[in-house]
């Protein structure tokens, strides 16, 4: 590992004790889902939104209501800093609602690939020492290629909702364009295998190609709102908070780490959940639709990818800044 990234924040997360705990749990979290995939009854897409709607809501949300934390971590002590700072988490929320508004296609496709790349880096930190574009690809393509392939006509129900246009022109999209790319994650997995094989020395290990594999297969087989919420949740929410913790209060008790993390998350999370309530509230007074259901997934997944444009951006940019443990206050 080149020693300029040694000390960050995003290149310390592959030593974290904490991660490499929470990367065995992700293997058998993965099994246990997998199995339980195999005997579960079918589940509309109805039913499903009610069983995520309180995790997504309370802890996948959470993960992002400690940017303020990150913002402050950017800017240091400076007030005026941190208020442009947060005016463009503000605005470039607001800038992606205006395309869900005008162009929800393009929403879509822009959401989709900035969650891989999002996923894809803040995950694949906890498996290799230094960043690694096909390893960032796998991870990060995994939670969308997943439902895609699993459950084709679910998840174009789903993106159909999204972008207000017929489930059948959806359907044939997917149906093209999820075995390609699908084929081309089997290939990089392929050259990480072969890595793992021939070049010992290249940091791919069995317990990365296990849980690139196991979590696939937990999300082929899961409903993709499930499948969604299992990656969403335990997988890359965690690893959020874990990275926080890591980086702000050391190797602390559990309760004193818990205790900052609500600390920092919870306003922020309290406020978008109320935001996310009253906007699903006015949208179904101005414009009804047949069921709760189809606006409450469209506010669920904007207001997740309203979100994901400035908080991607930042924790990129927390990533590559000097690693240091500040006492909790």
């Amino acid at each position: 590992m080149r020693e300029s990234l040694a000390n960050t924040v995003g290149g310390r997360l592959y030593h974290s004790r904490p991660g490499s705990w929470h990367q065995w749990a992700v293997l058998a979290g993965a099994v246990f889902m997998a199995l339980l995939a195999l005997v579960l009854p079918p589940f509309s897409l109805q039913q499903q939104f009610w069983i995520i709607l309180v995790p997504v809501a309370v802890f996948g949300l959470s993960h992002g209501g400690a940017d303020p934390f990150i913002l402050k971590r950017l800017v240091g002590e400076r007030r005026q800093a941190l208020c442009l700072a947060m005016l463009f988490y503000f605005f470039s929320s607001l800038i992606f609602l205006g395309l869900v508004w005008f162009f929800p296609v393009l929403a879509l496709l822009v959401f989709l690939v900035l969650s891989i790349w999002h996923f894809g880096f803040t995950d694949a930190a906890y498996l290799s020492s230094s960043p690694r574009p096909l390893l960032t690809w796998l991870c990060g393509s995994l939670p969308v290629l997943g439902p895609v392939l699993g459950h084709t006509e679910q998840t174009s129900e789903l993106f159909a909702w999204l972008i207000g246009r017929e489930m059948s022109d959806v359907y044939g999209v997917l149906e093209i364009v999820g075995p390609l790319v699908a084929g081309l994650w089997i290939m990089g997995f392929g050259v990480l295998f072969y890595r793992y094989l021939y070049q010992p020395g290249h940091q791919t290990g069995a317990r990365v190609l296990m849980e690139l594999a196991l979590v696939g297969a937990a999300l082929v087989l899961l409903p993709p709102l499930l499948a969604f919420t299992f990656y969403f949740c335990f997988v890359h929410s965690v690893r959020h908070f874990l990275s926080i913790a890591e980086n702000r209060v050391g190797h602390r008790e559990l309760k004193q780490v818990l205790g900052f993390l609500t600390r920092q998350s919870a306003p922020a999370t309290l406020g978008a959940i109320l935001l996310a309530l009253l906007a699903w509230g006015t949208i179904v007074l101005w414009t009804p639709a047949p069921s709760l259901l189809v606006e409450g997934v469209r506010v669920m997944f904007w207001g997740l990818a309203a979100l994901t444009l400035p908080h991607g951006f930042i924790v990129s940019l927390w990533w590559g800044r000097d690693f240091r443990v500040v006492p909790a206050q």
